[in-house]
């Protein structure tokens, strides 16, 4: 009986040696972590290379990048899993992807900073990371509006487009841009923007960005921009470029919503040339 009690307890101290030992297989001590914590923060596990319990595993990943770059792609980076300096974390995509890299059924919590990485000054919206009609199916278009708002003030419309009307709940869109050139990050999920357009799986408000600018929208014009204040103007171009880079969308799929609405004719937003504003997006 003693022999087997000996035996057992050898046979223990020899595992627990060899999961100490084997510890040093593992890129990182500090990768060693909950597996599905691993998981959470985009990364892989590897068993056999840690000490302890054996959900505690060797994490790593494969998508190791600088911080603001994983945020400007709408992606969340997590520290401690990638080797080298801190700002090189390992990048989760939000939600499921196509293989065009464009978000699928998630929130667009990127939103800021792809703005802020394009170098435009922009204001978070208290609740903008939870706020909309559920998550995004895609984005697939950008659609641009004029709010048809009050003729003075940086951005006066931005309760409206934040909470809706009495006949329209909102968000009314995901962004909004002052008269200064700031964007007001309002929502994160799906806003009542569009309305019917010539094809909802691409411009529907499932699968479209909505921008409001602030504008009076008058006179109604479809040429030039000269009724807008350089600096917005400029200013929707970047963002919305920046925009189109994060979520893999062609300026042809970027339009006014006088050219996505449908009927033609519901709309007459924005006040300016599209061909114009396209042509400077390259």
């Amino acid at each position: 009986m003693h022999c087997v009690i000996l035996l057992s307890t050898l046979f223990s101290l020899i595992a627990v040696y060899t999961q100490v030992t084997s510890a040093a297989g593992c890129w990182s001590a500090n990768a060693c972590i909950d597996k599905g914590v691993c998981s959470n923060r985009g990364g892989t596990s590897l068993a056999g290379l840690c000490p302890g319990a054996a959900n505690i595993q060797c994490c790593s990943c494969s998508t190791c990048k600088d911080a603001a770059v994983c945020r400007s792609g709408g992606g969340t980076p997590y520290a401690g899993i990638c080797p080298g300096a801190e700002n090189i974390q390992c990048c989760k995509k939000g939600g499921s992807t196509s293989g065009s890299g464009k978000p699928v059924n998630t929130m667009l919590t990127g939103l800021a900073d792809i703005l802020r990485t394009a170098g435009l000054k922009v204001v978070e919206v208290a609740g903008w990371k939870t706020r909309g009609h559920g998550v995004m199916s895609s984005v697939k278009g950008i659609i641009v509006h004029h709010t048809a708002g009050p003729a003075t003030g940086d951005f006066p419309s931005l309760a409206v487009v934040r909470d809706g009307t009495s006949s329209l709940k909102g968000p009314l869109a995901q962004l909004g841009l002052g008269r200064t050139g700031t964007w007001f990050v309002i929502a994160a999920g799906r806003s009542y923007h569009a309305g019917s357009t010539i094809d909802d799986s691409i411009y529907g408000n499932s699968n479209a960005i909505g921008i409001e600018a602030e504008a009076s929208g008058l006179p109604a014009t479809n040429s030039g921009h000269a009724h807008w204040p350089e600096v917005q103007y400029q200013s929707y171009i970047k963002g919305v470029k920046a925009l189109q880079k994060a979520y893999g969308v062609p300026t042809a799929r970027v339009l006014g919503h006088k050219e996505a609405a449908v009927p033609k004719g519901r709309k007459i937003d924005p006040n300016f040339s599209m061909d114009e504003f396209r042509s400077k997006l390259g």
